[in-house]
């Protein structure tokens, strides 16, 4: 008996590029991980995170100086108003909730009559 040989297996152009894609994405990991772990590399990205850090902090306080020359306001200043805001909606709230419970225990309470202290006037037939 002779055996035959099984089916060819059609090409799949995108298991191919995907298996492309791992293998070189494993690969620069692999390669930057190892460029990374060097002392004179991290230093430098360490040097240059700081340097980062020192211009955006830079760039803040010009733009605050600016801002306030012009008389508006800083983010910082419209994040402290958002706050107070906040705190001023949520005090009415309390104040709004307080009343209409005094509202409802107002409205479950029968009306008192304040006392007469006079007699009623009997008038005079002539």
């Amino acid at each position: 008996m002779s055996k035959t040989p099984p089916p060819p297996v059609p090409m799949d152009p995108l298991k191919a590029w995907r298996d492309w894609f791992v293998q070189n994405e494993r690969q620069w990991s692999e390669s930057l991980t190892q460029i990374l772990k060097s002392e004179p590399v991290a230093r430098t990205v360490g040097q240059e995170i700081n340097a980062a850090l020192h211009r955006q902090q830079m760039l803040t306080q010009g733009m605050a100086s600016s801002l306030q020359t012009m008389n508006l306001p800083t983010r910082e200043d419209v994040l402290a108003l958002g706050e107070r805001i906040g705190r001023l909606e949520d005090a009415v709230a309390r104040i709004e909730a307080s009343l209409v419970r005094m509202r409802a225990t107002a409205a479950s309470e029968p009306t008192a009559r304040p006392a007469r202290t006079r007699k009623a006037a009997t008038r005079s037939r002539p």
